[in-house]
C-alpha cells in the first residue's frame, strides 16, 4: 500500500510539473515559426476558442499584431489572470528587457484567437540606407529596434521606396492589396490574415483596392 501511495505521489508530482513547465515561445505548440533569417523570426499564433497555451518565455525584443477581435485572458507565471481584448491591426513592440516574461493566454471567446510575434534576432546596418527617412506612411511607433507603419487605402503609395532595410508587411483587413518588385517587375498578392517579407535594398511599391477598408502593417528592422 505504501509502494502505491508513493507512486500515485510520484505521478501526481510529475503531472504537476509538466502542467507548469515553460518552454520558449518559438517552441510552444500554439506558436508556429513560419518565417526566419538572420533578423527576424516570425511565429503565427493561432489558439481556438477555450484552449489555453503552455507557459512559455518571451526573451527576444518582438513586434505583434493582432488579427482578430478576441476576448482572452493571460496569466503571468505566479499572478492572477488578467481579463484582455485583442482589436485586429492593432500593433505594439515588447523589449522583455531586462526583465523576460513566462505567461501563458486563453481564448475566452467563440471566434478564432489570431496574433503574430516578429522577434527581431538581429539589427540591420542602417549606414548602408543613408540617408534614412521615414516611409510616406503613418507612423505608427518607432523605437531603437524597429519602425512600425500603417498603410491604408489612403496613403497606400504607388511611389518606389528605396534602399530600405529588412521589412515585413502584414494585412489585417482588406483585399486585393499587392507588392511590386519595381526592380524585377514581378507582382504578389498579400491577403488577409498573411504576411510578406522584402528583403533590404528591394525597390518596391504598394497597390491597393477601394472595395474593402485596408488595414496593413509595415514593420522595419533597424
Amino acid at each position: 500500500m505504501k509502494s502505491k501511495t508513493k507512486l500515485f505521489l510520484t505521478i501526481l508530482l510529475f503531472c504537476s510539473f509538466g502542467a507548469m513547465a515553460q518552454v520558449p515561445v518559438s517552441q510552444e505548440p500554439s506558436h508556429h515559426p513560419v518565417f526566419q533569417n538572420q533578423y527576424i523570426r516570425l511565429l503565427d499564433v493561432t489558439l481556438n476558442p477555450g484552449d489555453t497555451t503552455q507557459f512559455h518565455i518571451h526573451a527576444t525584443p518582438s513586434l505583434f499584431l493582432h488579427l482578430s477581435n478576441t476576448n482572452v485572458s493571460s496569466q503571468i507565471m505566479g499572478k492572477e489572470w488578467v481579463k484582455d481584448r485583442n482589436e485586429t491591426g492593432k500593433a505594439w513592440y515588447k523589449s522583455f528587457s531586462p526583465e523576460i516574461l513566462v505567461h501563458r493566454v486563453t481564448n475566452c471567446d467563440t471566434v478564432l484567437f489570431h496574433v503574430t510575434d516578429l522577434e527581431i534576432l538581429s539589427s540591420f546596418d542602417t549606414t548602408t540606407v543613408s540617408p534614412y527617412k521615414h516611409l510616406p506612411f503613418d507612423l505608427l511607433f518607432e523605437n531603437e529596434k524597429a519602425v512600425a507603419y500603417g498603410i491604408t487605402n489612403k496613403n497606400i503609395m504607388q511611389k518606389v521606396a528605396k534602399n530600405r532595410g529588412p521589412l515585413l508587411a502584414e494585412l489585417a483587413t482588406g483585399d486585393e492589396v499587392f507588392f511590386h518588385n519595381a526592380e524585377t517587375r514581378q507582382s504578389k498578392e498579400i491577403k488577409t490574415g498573411h504576411y510578406l517579407y522584402i528583403d533590404p535594398g528591394t525597390p518596391f511599391y504598394f497597390t491597393g483596392s477601394d472595395k474593402s477598408e485596408i488595414k496593413m502593417v509595415l514593420f522595419e528592422i533597424k
